[in-house]
């Protein structure tokens, strides 16, 4: 959906605004903002809420490193671009998802009549670099289309409960995917996956998880020698996490959580609301995953 006016894309930017982007503006023709998700040394993986105004666009650029790296883009907000060196752009909107290789040249930004957002999630690698190079010039963006691309009104959606699969359908803008059978043991209640990386042809593993209402999965742990553990991107809908021997927290679209390895938890949907996040699971040494006990109906229902 197009944004024009910035305080109708406030309401749609769930993932928040945050500081004038005054580190890179070199790097930007127009105003561009950051929002930090995760602390750095906090999380293995960083990761920051990325608005930019109509028209603003960041340089070419290219993330080098010698293994592993580059950048994976999560469309929040808004509509954009996105180009890579020698092949046509791809116009991006809520729910589009770009892995960008180590190596590759490319441009991201909005769209000339509207606002848009990202969330940017830097790729861990071995001696990473970012090279900045030319900007995008005002003849070569003038040449993009124009078309409307519409996305139904995320404004309203992030405000919402969904106690319906077909209103929430509106507002699951990373997409159902497949029941998720594989893992249905170790949930109660009904979930779905969607994977937005495959396994072994990108070095993060992202996966839309979505839950009808009730459901949880269970107590489980997220184990690893170094680093590992899991960050939740809530997009959609109301939801809860806990930690053992803490008390629940509530989530919402635009919240952001990282998870360490070690910790023993769970999360769901609440008892009226269709939820969803993404899953990004955080690379480690030995990393694997231990299944516990249930969230009993008792203490799920104590929330």
């Amino acid at each position: 959906m197009k944004y024009q006016s910035s305080e109708e894309f406030e309401k749609a930017n769930m993932f928040g605004l945050g500081v004038p982007n005054e580190m890179f503006s070199e790097y930007f023709i127009g105003d561009s903002f950051l929002n930090l998700l995760t602390k750095p040394g906090e999380s293995p993986v960083f990761l920051a809420n990325v608005t930019f105004e109509p028209g603003c666009r960041n340089n070419w650029h290219i993330h080098h490193a010698a293994m592993g790296g580059g950048q994976m883009l999560l469309c929040t907000a808004g509509e954009g671009w996105y180009q890579q060196e020698g092949k046509k752009p791809i116009r991006l909107a809520e729910g589009s998802f770009v892995y960008i290789p180590a190596g590759v040249k490319h441009w991201h930004g909005a769209a000339a009549d509207s606002w848009f957002s990202h969330i940017s999630i830097e790729v861990p690698g071995v001696d990473s670099s970012n090279e900045w190079l030319e900007p995008v010039s005002d003849e070569q963006y003038s040449e993009l289309p124009t078309r409307r691309n519409g996305h139904g009104d995320r404004a309203a959606a992030i405000q919402a409960k969904y106690p319906t699969r077909q209103e929430f359908k509106k507002a699951n803008m990373f997409g159902f995917g497949m029941r998720n059978m594989m893992l249905s043991r170790y949930f109660s209640g009904r979930s779905y996956l969607k994977m937005l990386t495959m396994p072994g042809r990108a070095p993060l593993f992202l996966t839309n998880v979505t839950f009808e209402p009730g459901c949880r999965n269970h107590w489980h742990i997220h184990h690893a020698t170094k680093d590992g553990g899991q960050v939740l991107i809530c997009t959609a809908g109301s939801g809860w996490y806990q930690a053992e021997r803490e008390e629940a927290v509530r989530l919402e679209p635009g919240s952001v959580l990282f998870i360490p390895a070690e910790i023993k938890h769970w999360h769901g949907a609440q008892a009226d609301s269709w939820f969803s996040h993404v899953a990004l699971a955080v690379p480690g040494e030995n990393s694997k995953n231990e299944w516990c006990e249930p969230v009993s109906d008792e203490a799920y229902q104590e929330l």
